[in-house]
């Protein structure tokens, strides 16, 4: 790795590109500036204000960086994760671009690995069914976008 890319560090990212027939979701490992994260991170999830939630997947902890005034954008969302259990009032619903990365030990975010990367994209493999069975089941409980 050259001095320049040492300054970077690997997240997973969900983007959406919005047109009249809905989203498509791209995702996928982005490198961002360690120093410069949370300013590389409004550009990701372009949004005024971010809001950072923590979850487990296979025994690994991470944190998922998302637009805290989704529901307050006068446009259509995207659910795009569902942290918690498919019952009324048990999850919390992720919608439109988000970044997930790790915390160090020290509260500082952190990178993820490639390995990591492999059981994020299988995670979000399984957590798009699982918006469609909350949907299915009508537990977004307005006009959500899906």
């Amino acid at each position: 790795m050259t001095e320049e890319n040492n300054n970077k560090m690997m997240v997973y990212a969900v983007e959406l590109t919005k047109g009249e027939g809905g989203a498509l979701r791209t995702c996928g490992v982005r490198y961002v500036s360690k120093d410069n994260f949370l300013h590389e991170a409004y550009d990701i999830i372009k949004c005024r204000l971010v809001d950072c939630r923590c979850f487990e997947y296979k025994g690994t902890e991470y944190d998922v960086w998302f637009d805290e005034e989704f529901l307050l954008k006068d446009e259509p969302i995207y659910p795009t994760l569902i942290l918690g259990d498919l019952k009324p009032d048990a999850f919390d619903l992720i919608c439109d671009n988000f970044i997930i990365a790790k915390c160090g030990e020290e509260g500082e975010t952190i990178g993820i690995t490639k390995e990591e990367a492999n059981d994020l994209a299988a995670f979000l493999r399984e957590n798009a069914i699982k918006i469609w069975q909350a949907n299915a089941k009508g537990l977004f409980g307005g006009p959500i976008s899906a």
